[in-house]
């Protein structure tokens, strides 16, 4: 039963993703960056949305002076509500107490044994951007670390053979290809969130390989586990972050778009680095 629910919902939430992509509500304006502007810090980065308009400073990078919208904020203050009453009063307490159960060195063993779980998606989504060596290196590091590292709780693949992680997933192949991120999201639970990382979400929870290795209830006590440890991780920091903020919703939300700007300006994968520096040669020569 709990297998039809899950199927059902994935399959609702990947249609409706997949129309927000394809619809106005996915576009985004253009976040190219000019020379001049990148080398200036003082631009600030505006969001309008129905509560007013709010200012965010620079901090590491800099801006366009561009407004960017939060059209579904009505929707998105009261799970960021339902979020925060959660994570104050039921998850943080359970990732403090966590972290106080476990030994930083077990762990660094279990964030080894859920990295190695998404090894083949890393190669998978390598494939698609056309990085044919760093899926090379995620299918060598899942091979190794799933037999000579037990199951991937030890990491011999780095600490043996130097084949460091590079890890990816489908939100990062989508804006390999220049796919906007949509609208800003708030996700019931999982927190901060954009269309394209929700669609890249629910589009790869079916591919994970604990749900082809296990069986319910099995599986939602691993994914249980993987939610806790990883939550566990931040939780402090969400609760000094949320106490030293005026308007918590806002200012996790400009936290995450600073995020997607800064990915935007600095891309990692050779082919936006070389489009970024013809754009930005172009730029120059006009």
């Amino acid at each position: 039963m709990l297998n039809i629910i899950w199927r059902s919902q994935c399959r609702f939430l990947f249609s409706l993703c997949l129309v927000l992509l394809i619809t106005g509500c996915a576009s985004q304006p253009d976040m190219q960056i000019s020379p001049q502007q990148q080398s200036d810090l003082s631009d600030p980065l505006v969001v309008e949305s129905s509560h007013g308009t709010a200012v965010i400073e620079p901090t590491v990078v800099g801006y366009e002076d561009t407004a960017y919208d939060d059209p579904l904020e009505f929707i998105n203050r009261p799970i960021f509500t339902f979020n925060d009453y959660l994570y104050r009063y039921a998850l943080i307490p359970i990732g403090k107490g966590y972290n106080w159960v476990m030994p930083d060195a077990a762990k660094d063993n279990v964030s080894n044994f859920f990295n190695n779980l998404g090894e083949p998606l890393s190669a998978l989504n390598h494939a698609l951007q056309g990085e044919g060596k760093k899926t090379g290196k995620n299918v060598g590091r899942f091979l190794i670390n799933s037999t000579v590292g037990l199951l991937g709780f030890f990491d011999p693949a780095k600490h043996w053979f130097d084949i460091e992680e590079e890890d990816t997933n489908l939100d990062k192949t989508l804006r390999h290809y220049d796919v906007g991120y949509g609208a800003f999201l708030v996700l019931p639970v999982l927190g901060q969130s954009d269309v394209r990382n929700l669609f890249s979400t629910v589009a790869e929870s079916p591919l994970a390989p604990i749900r082809h290795v296990t069986d319910e209830p099995q599986t939602t006590y691993y994914l249980s586990w993987e939610a806790i440890h990883s939550f566990s991780g931040r939780a402090e920091l969400y609760e000094k972050l949320r106490n030293e903020s005026d308007d918590p919703y806002a200012f996790f939300r400009n936290l995450y778009m600073q995020d997607l700007l800064r990915d935007k300006q600095y891309p990692t994968s050779p082919a936006s680095i070389n489009k970024l520096r013809k754009e930005k040669k172009d730029d120059a020569n006009e």
